[in-house]
Protein backbone atom coordinates (compact mmCIF):
# COMPACT_ATOMS: atom_id res chain seq x y z
CA UNK A 1 0.00 0.00 0.00
CA UNK A 2 3.18 2.60 1.31
CA UNK A 3 6.49 2.16 -0.47
CA UNK A 4 8.98 1.28 1.75
CA UNK A 5 11.65 3.92 3.18
CA UNK A 6 13.80 5.00 0.10
CA UNK A 7 11.91 3.68 -2.53
CA UNK A 8 11.85 5.79 -5.62
CA UNK A 9 7.66 5.02 -6.25
CA UNK A 10 7.46 7.67 -3.05
CA UNK A 11 7.75 9.66 -6.43
CA UNK A 12 4.71 8.50 -7.65
CA UNK A 13 2.86 8.92 -4.19
CA UNK A 14 3.87 12.71 -4.69
CA UNK A 15 2.26 13.39 -8.02
CA UNK A 16 -1.25 11.38 -7.38
CA UNK A 17 -1.72 12.92 -3.52
CA UNK A 18 -0.87 16.51 -5.57
CA UNK A 19 -3.23 16.00 -7.92
CA UNK A 20 -5.54 14.60 -5.74
CA UNK A 21 -5.55 17.33 -3.22
CA UNK A 22 -5.53 19.62 -6.08
CA UNK A 23 -8.69 18.42 -7.90
CA UNK A 24 -10.60 17.90 -4.23
CA UNK A 25 -9.46 21.97 -3.47
CA UNK A 26 -10.68 22.94 -6.94
CA UNK A 27 -14.19 21.31 -6.37
CA UNK A 28 -14.65 22.73 -2.62
CA UNK A 29 -13.84 25.85 -3.93
CA UNK A 30 -16.54 25.33 -6.66
CA UNK A 31 -18.86 24.23 -3.90
CA UNK A 32 -18.20 27.48 -2.22
CA UNK A 33 -18.41 29.84 -5.15
CA UNK A 34 -20.42 28.44 -7.73
CA UNK A 35 -17.82 29.15 -10.04
CA UNK A 36 -15.21 27.27 -12.06
CA UNK A 37 -11.69 27.97 -11.34
CA UNK A 38 -9.56 30.41 -13.52
CA UNK A 39 -6.36 28.62 -14.84
CA UNK A 40 -4.45 31.42 -12.37
CA UNK A 41 -6.22 30.02 -9.55
CA UNK A 42 -5.39 26.13 -10.56
CA UNK A 43 -1.76 26.89 -10.95
CA UNK A 44 -1.54 28.63 -7.48
CA UNK A 45 -3.30 25.98 -5.49
CA UNK A 46 -1.44 23.20 -7.71
CA UNK A 47 1.71 24.55 -6.35
CA UNK A 48 0.32 25.18 -3.17
CA UNK A 49 -1.10 22.02 -2.67
CA UNK A 50 2.33 20.34 -4.30
CA UNK A 51 3.97 21.68 -1.87
CA UNK A 52 1.40 20.81 1.36
CA UNK A 53 1.69 17.12 0.21
CA UNK A 54 5.16 17.05 -0.48
CA UNK A 55 6.45 17.33 3.28
CA UNK A 56 4.11 14.15 4.48
CA UNK A 57 5.63 12.25 1.32
CA UNK A 58 9.11 13.21 2.57
CA UNK A 59 8.69 11.88 5.81
CA UNK A 60 7.23 9.04 3.93
CA UNK A 61 10.09 8.35 2.25
CA UNK A 62 12.63 8.96 4.66
CA UNK A 63 10.77 6.28 7.32
CA UNK A 64 7.96 8.01 8.57
CA UNK A 65 5.62 5.74 6.75
CA UNK A 66 2.80 6.10 9.50
CA UNK A 67 3.29 9.42 9.51
CA UNK A 68 2.39 9.68 5.98
CA UNK A 69 -0.99 7.53 6.07
CA UNK A 70 -2.03 9.63 9.10
CA UNK A 71 -1.49 12.95 7.47
CA UNK A 72 -3.48 11.87 4.66
CA UNK A 73 -6.14 10.79 7.46
CA UNK A 74 -6.11 14.12 9.20
CA UNK A 75 -6.43 15.78 5.57
CA UNK A 76 -9.10 13.85 4.96
CA UNK A 77 -11.42 14.70 7.99
CA UNK A 78 -9.90 18.71 7.69
CA UNK A 79 -11.60 18.74 4.19
CA UNK A 80 -14.52 16.99 4.88
CA UNK A 81 -15.00 19.82 7.95
CA UNK A 82 -14.02 22.59 4.92
CA UNK A 83 -16.97 21.04 2.80
CA UNK A 84 -19.02 21.49 5.80
CA UNK A 85 -18.41 24.35 6.44
CA UNK A 86 -18.45 25.24 3.10
CA UNK A 87 -22.25 24.01 3.22
CA UNK A 88 -23.58 25.86 6.01
CA UNK A 89 -24.69 29.51 6.60
CA UNK A 90 -21.95 31.92 5.51
CA UNK A 91 -22.31 34.13 8.25
CA UNK A 92 -19.10 35.90 9.93
CA UNK A 93 -16.64 35.92 6.66
CA UNK A 94 -14.57 34.23 8.40
CA UNK A 95 -15.69 30.43 7.93
CA UNK A 96 -13.34 29.84 4.57
CA UNK A 97 -10.42 30.68 6.28
CA UNK A 98 -11.34 29.06 9.61
CA UNK A 99 -12.06 26.05 7.13
CA UNK A 100 -8.61 26.14 5.50
CA UNK A 101 -6.77 26.57 8.68
CA UNK A 102 -8.75 23.33 10.25
CA UNK A 103 -8.00 21.36 7.02
CA UNK A 104 -3.83 22.25 7.56
CA UNK A 105 -4.15 21.76 11.63
CA UNK A 106 -5.54 18.44 11.00
CA UNK A 107 -3.12 16.98 8.47
CA UNK A 108 -0.42 18.73 10.83
CA UNK A 109 -1.54 16.70 13.25
CA UNK A 110 -1.99 13.54 11.90
CA UNK A 111 1.42 13.81 10.85
CA UNK A 112 2.82 14.69 13.82
CA UNK A 113 1.42 11.71 15.45
CA UNK A 114 1.95 8.84 13.50
CA UNK A 115 5.61 10.51 12.60
CA UNK A 116 5.57 10.42 17.06
CA UNK A 117 4.32 7.13 16.84
CA UNK A 118 7.10 5.64 13.75
CA UNK A 119 10.35 6.92 16.30
CA UNK A 120 8.32 5.01 19.08
CA UNK A 121 8.35 1.74 16.65
CA UNK A 122 11.58 2.64 15.79
CA UNK A 123 13.01 2.46 19.51
CA UNK A 124 11.18 -0.27 20.83
CA UNK A 125 12.37 -2.21 17.78
CA UNK A 126 16.21 -1.16 18.31
CA UNK A 127 15.92 -1.77 21.67
CA UNK A 128 14.61 -5.54 21.05
CA UNK A 129 17.05 -5.95 18.54
CA UNK A 130 19.78 -4.95 21.10
CA UNK A 131 18.25 -7.32 24.11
Amino acid sequence: MVPPALSPRWLVVLLVTAALWTGLAMLAAYLNTGQGPTLETLRGAALSLSLIAAVPVVFGFLGARLGFLLAQVGLIIGYLLLLRAFAGPNTGGFEDLAAVATFLMLGAIGLGVGTLIDIIRWFVGKRRSAG
